[in-house]
């Protein structure tokens, strides 16, 4: 009853943004799903085609260079559609790559379908994070953004489970019949879900190439600060979290155990990503970054150097540290670049990933030649390169400098 009379309080326009909301949360759980499986079948890779680590980077690098050149211009395209094209049916290109993936002939082929993946990812998340931040209000917006976030977190979790279990179920070669189910959800949410969502803070310029620099140049001015600190962020959290699983494997666990690990810490990041919006939009958005940076090497480096329930009780903890963050960086992006909040989202997130993702490359090469695990210690120190930095503008900022 509470909920009827709350209902009918809503305009009909707030109550097509709470649907829509809904339908662009339940595509992000939908994409990323399938987009962040790439760790879980890396080893059935390594099984099947006998791929190297080095290539593995390689592979997810695929990402890196799609999201870091695919998302600022997907984001200025969102910004002059009317319509939801590219967050709604993005997705299914993310799915065909991930299904088909497992049953790659070849390094090739394999190469093409992360990189069909990563076209996905890379047009359905400035969109989608545009028209979350769009339908929040100011003080909300961390937290919407988180929420939205969370579903996409949730995907990820369930992503390596859900792989191993429905191919150990049906088999690889069956995988792609998910591309069926996957294309009637699409449709579904196109025609009863968005179909009657007005676009806000759409811009009347048209989409032409000078426009295109000029306008990511003034954003990029705006929110480079914000930039740096999601890079190194998301640099620590691919840089770890692709191979996390085939260190398990290298220390005598199976695909599934790393698999799980990977559930268990992507379902933490989930919660801590909704506690950290809720907290910066409470207590201040570069508190909330600088804390939970700051603190997340420590977990992590104990988690490294640890055994058992307490090395992944650290991981974890220092996983969701890092991830509490993530929705404040889009948040201060958008309220930075209110009119270009897709835009601005594809550089506070996508840039920044994809420059992370390309970091997973010599992250390979590194494990290649000093080890795996030694290489993912180094890398879990990275986050305090931006306390450093912002610590340091402070100390000059209060001297004037």
């Amino acid at each position: 009853m509470p909920h009827d009379y709350n209902e009918s309080l809503m305009t009909p326009e707030e109550q097509s943004d709470r649907k829509s909301l809904l339908g662009f949360s339940f595509l992000h759980f939908m994409n990323d799903m399938h987009s962040t499986s790439l760790p879980t079948i890396i080893p059935m890779l390594v099984s099947s085609i006998s791929i190297s680590l080095s290539q593995a980077g390689i592979l997810n690098a695929v990402f890196g260079l799609t999201n870091l050149f695919g998302q600022p211009i997907a984001g200025y395209l969102a910004d002059r559609q009317k319509r939801p094209w590219l967050a709604v049916w993005a997705p299914m290109l993310s799915i065909a790559g991930a299904c088909l993936l497992p049953i790659s002939p070849n390094y090739a082929i394999a190469f093409l379908l992360v990189g069909l993946m990563s076209m996905g990812t890379a047009s359905f998340h400035p969109q989608g994070l545009g028209r979350t931040g769009s339908s929040a209000k100011s003080k909300d917006l961390a937290l919407f953004i988180a929420l939205f976030a969370a579903c996409g977190s949730f995907g990820s979790a369930v992503g390596p489970v859900y792989v191993v279990f429905l191919i150990s179920l049906i088999g690889k070669n069956m995988f792609p019949i998910v591309l069926i189910p996957a294309f009637i959800i699409c449709l579904y949410i196109w025609k009863r879900v968005v179909s009657d969502q007005k676009a806000e803070n759409i811009t009347k310029e048209k989409a032409d190439f000078r426009g295109f620099f000029s306008n990511m140049g003034g954003i990029m001015q705006k929110i480079s600060p914000i930039v740096f600190a999601a890079t190194v962020r998301d640099a620590t959290l691919q840089g770890i979290k692709l191979f996390l699983p085939m260190l398990v494997v290298i220390k005598g666990g199976s695909i599934a155990k790393g698999g799980m690990l990977l559930f268990v810490i992507t379902m933490a990041c989930t919660l801590a990503g909704i506690i950290g919006g809720r907290l910066a939009d409470s207590t201040g958005d570069e508190k909330v970054m600088l804390w939970t940076m700051g603190l997340s090497p420590i977990f992590l480096i104990a988690g490294f150097h640890t055994s058992g329930a307490l090395s992944v009780a650290a991981l974890v903890l220092g996983f969701a540290l890092l991830q509490a963050s993530n929705s404040v960086t889009t948040a201060m992006a958008q309220k930075k670049c209110p009119a270009s909040r897709s835009s601005a989202s594809s550089l506070a997130m996508g840039v920044s990933w994809g420059i992370a993702n390309l970091f997973t490359t010599p992250v390979g090469f590194s494990a290649d030649i000093i080890g795996l695990e030694k290489t993912l210690q180094i890398v879990a120190f990275l986050p305090w390169a931006v306390t450093a930095w912002y610590t340091g503008k402070m100390i000059l900022s209060k001297r004037g400098i």
